[in-house]
């Protein structure tokens, strides 16, 4: 069972993304505001970053003291953590950055947008590398799959992206309502509709195997916590945590069990007994494990 061991109300709009550095998380919210907690306090710290829209999406990279921001109207600022300066504003997307991440061996990160395009960029000048435009909707979930990217989107597709030569190569139709979140685990990768179940996709096959109701709405966030569960967020409010063995719910965390009020939004584990929460209620949850 996890249990609310803190909460922070410093945010005065809904929180839409998390991203965790060694020691520390960053949250992004509609205030335009991101700020950095503590971990081994669990305050926040004097880093605090003010953009010119909204914050829809934030990720650290991992080699790097940098901090990209996705904004919702399509600005992206890059934030040196260390010395709490901007250093690059781009201005290319058209629409709403509801994705960011990295590919470690290529020194690259990737933003998509609201409009199904998907942009590489150089990590070391930040020059724009290629732009994909996939006209698939909003942009929402990624995984790595052996040389090939993942990408979720609106259109309820699943597509794979060529590392090595950044092109499209393949793509499956999960549902017609939109893929949300992607998570392997274990020997398959689970999914998160946007109509609220969860698909388990056989890599070798590439083909959906089953699928089971998980939320009675669109299912945001999906995180490993450790080798026995995984948890899911969702718009309907509630935070779940499921034996990876049994697919079984062992756990549910909703307002009446000091949960959020309004839609969760992202959930990152920041080890193997203790994950934070954000939502549209402007607050943000640490759980942990009780033993």
């Amino acid at each position: 069972m996890f249990q609310k061991k803190n909460e922070f109300s410093n945010h005065q709009g809904p929180v839409y993304c998390l991203s965790k550095n060694t020691n520390s998380f960053f949250s992004s919210s509609a205030d335009k505001f991101i700020v950095r907690w503590d971990l081994s306090k669990f305050i926040q710290d004097k880093f605090v970053v003010k953009v010119n829209s909204s914050a829809f999406s934030i990720y650290h990279l991992i080699n790097l003291p940098y901090l990209i921001i996705g904004c919702s109207n399509g600005n992206i600022h890059v934030i040196d953590t260390e010395s709490k300066k901007e250093i690059k504003f781009l201005e290319y997307h058209k629409s709403a950055i509801f994705l960011i991440n990295e590919i470690l061996e290529k020194n690259y990160f990737f933003t998509g947008d609201a409009e199904g395009n998907l942009c590489f960029w150089n990590n070391q000048d930040f020059k724009l590398i290629r732009k994909i435009p996939l006209n698939c909707g909003k942009i929402r979930s990624t995984h790595f799959f052996e040389n090939d990217i993942l990408i979720g989107s609106k259109d309820g597709k699943l597509r794979f992206i060529d590392i090595d030569y950044l092109t499209p190569i393949e793509e499956i139709s999960i549902n017609t309502e939109g893929v949300q979140a992607i998570l392997k685990m274990n020997d398959q990768y689970l999914i998160g509709g946007y109509d609220g179940y969860l698909y388990f996709l056989d890599p070798k096959s590439k083909k959906i195997v089953s699928k089971i109701p998980a939320h009675k709405g669109p299912i945001y966030s999906l995180t490993r916590m450790n080798k026995d569960c995984f948890i899911s967020g969702s718009r309907d409010k509630s935070i779940k945590i499921w034996n990876i063995n049994s697919l079984k719910v062992i756990d549910k965390k909703d307002f009446k069990t000091g949960g959020h009020r309004n839609s969760v939004n992202c959930i990152i584990s920041l080890d193997e007994k203790s994950f934070v929460s954000c939502s549209d209620d402007s607050n943000i949850i640490l759980w942990s494990q009780e033993f």
